[in-house]
């Protein structure tokens, strides 16, 4: 899973650093549901269990289901959640305006 943005500054992850590109959103601990859109929710989940130690996880899964994607990764940090939090408030409103522009007005 190589699109997922980790507090690496862009090196490539290695191989066996890579988490699990779908992990059920009751194993992790969430901290904050930033909302849904688009069919899918966005959460702010906090993993202790990982290589790297501590982490922030934001995830995105479909409604009502349990399986997440982790698409950004941020240290165990105040800056770390910090960032969480506005990459989690971003992603939900990238999929809102794309729910909205689907709900738009088509043109032949």
């Amino acid at each position: 899973m190589s699109n997922v943005i980790r507090p690496t500054f862009g090196a490539r992850p290695k191989p066996d650093d890579a988490p699990p590109a779908v992990a059920s959103v009751t194993e992790l601990r969430a901290l904050r549901h930033f909302g849904q859109a688009a069919g899918y929710e966005v959460t702010l989940v906090f993993d202790e269990d990982t290589r790297q130690g501590p982490v922030f996880k934001v995830v995105v899964g479909l409604e009502g289901g349990g399986d997440v994607e982790t698409v950004a990764i941020l240290p165990d940090t105040p800056e770390g959640e910090a960032d969480a939090n506005v990459v989690g408030m971003a992603i939900l409103r990238t999929m809102e305006v794309m729910e909205a522009a689907s709900r738009g007005p088509k043109i032949a």
